[in-house]
């Protein structure tokens, strides 16, 4: 017997279809550059500024509540009502991440690396995020009850869940 799919609104297979997709790919650069930092940013903010492991634990709790509320995401509908206010706590979130990079943590490295300190840890974050976005893709559906689209991603750079 041939399935046969449910008749829907085009509108809203169509629109649900846009966010799924847009999410799936935010999911999946957000874990990337999750990764990279992990790897070699922390571990270098951690030696080489004052106050290190408090500023990299608090970086990393925000890539961590991005990764959270991109999991809330995965279990909602695109169409359901908690889905935009999901999306605009992660923009938050990220968007103070960043900040608090571009404002606090790399003006310190620049003071306190050198520049060939620099240059050695982006050829490692280059060659992370090279490897990532070389790896075959992470499809959205996945084995495992209670993986999340990032758990898979996470998974397949690192070997490793949270």
């Amino acid at each position: 017997m041939t399935a046969t799919p449910e008749q829907h609104d085009v509108v809203e297979v169509l629109t649900a279809d846009h966010r799924r997709r847009l999410v799936n790919r935010i999911t999946v650069e957000v874990v990337r550059h999750s990764v990279a930092e992990e790897a070699h940013l922390y571990p270098t903010v951690r030696k080489a500024l004052p106050d290190g492991d408090r500023i990299a634990d608090q970086e990393i709790e925000e890539l961590t509540e991005a990764e959270r509320i991109l999991s809330d995401l995965d279990a909602v509908d695109p169409l359901d009502r908690r889905f935009d206010p999901l999306v605009q706590d992660l923009m938050d979130v990220v968007s103070r991440h960043i900040r608090g990079e571009e404002d606090l943590v790399f003006p310190e490295l620049r003071e306190r690396l050198t520049p060939e300190e620099r240059m050695a840890l982006g050829l490692r974050v280059g060659e992370t995020t090279a490897a990532a976005r070389s790896a075959p893709p992470v499809t959205p559906e996945g084995p495992g009850p209670g993986r999340t689209l990032a758990d898979r991603v996470r998974e397949q750079l690192t070997g490793r869940t949270r």
